[in-house]
């Protein structure tokens, strides 16, 4: 059974599906679902997936959480989503963009797991991040905002990515229209206008295209509405969390300031 397919639960009886370094167990006692999260190494565990199944044991140390679905709980879904928040991303190495040129980015995003109970009416329980990030503020103090900070780096081919069943590969292409040369060390992306795709290998969103056009002015982000070609599409495997109806002008190349005591990705 795919990994973001449906399960039947039976009463009483405990699951466990594993996405990279996320364990979900998942427990059904009459009306009420019973869910625990555990996180491992994700450098340990990343290429990890199982199927939504049955364990005869879990660890003592998981906390439940309860959530009332009502009578049509039999079935549960997982679905994947794009974090809640922008991500910001450093580039391998500083990176100069001459007036009228263009680079194309490909940013890895560890993904958010959306559990849905029911079959004739859907009900979204919750939501869990498959790894924890840290926050960052990115742009200024006044029209800035809160953002997580990704570790792993902006590259120039999405084949310089390990595939893992958590992470999914955003192509990003920075113009500059601007008369002067744009120097890019990190770049600003707001994912909840991305929806996730099944490639053949990996996981894709739809193309995000952001034309700087000075210091002075906000950059104008668009978002490709149809399915990258970087890899045959399958299918679409999760929608935006807000789906994108015009241009964006946005802070997407300047300034942050790094939030401490938060754990990074």
């Amino acid at each position: 059974m795919d990994i973001w397919g449906s399960q039947q639960l039976e009463d009483g009886q405990v699951y466990l599906a594993q996405i990279g370094p996320l364990g979900i167990y998942l427990r059904r006692l009459a009306d009420e679902l019973h869910i625990a999260f555990e996180r491992a190494n994700e450098y340990q565990t990343g290429s990890r997936i199982r199927e939504i199944s049955t364990i005869q044991e879990y660890p003592n140390s998981v906390e439940w959480g309860r959530w009332i679905a009502g009578s049509d709980l039999e079935v549960v879904t997982l679905a994947p989503v794009m974090p809640d928040r922008p991500v910001v991303v450093r580039t391998e190495l500083p990176l100069k963009i001459p007036t009228g040129q263009k680079a194309l980015f490909f940013v890895s995003v560890p993904i958010w797991v959306r559990i849905v109970a029911g079959q004739a009416k859907l009900v979204t329980l919750c939501e869990a991040t498959t790894v924890i990030r840290s926050n960052i503020w990115f742009g200024d103090t006044i029209s800035g905002e809160l953002c997580y900070s990704l570790l792993s780096r902006a590259r120039r081919s999405a084949d310089d990515f390990e595939i893992m069943p958590h992470r999914v590969i955003c192509p990003v292409t920075i113009a500059n229209n601007s008369p002067t040369m744009l120097e890019i060390e990190r770049f600003c992306v707001h994912v909840a206008h991305l929806n996730i795709y099944q490639g053949v290998r990996q996981l894709w969103t739809n193309e995000v295209n952001i034309a700087f056009r000075g210091e002075s002015a906000y950059s104008k982000v668009d978002y490709a509405n149809k399915e990258p070609d970087f890899e045959q599409i399958q299918k679409v495997l999760g929608k935006a969390r807000t789906p994108f109806k015009k241009t964006l002008l946005k802070a997407s190349l300047s300034g942050f300031k790094k939030l401490s005591g938060l754990r990074e990705d």
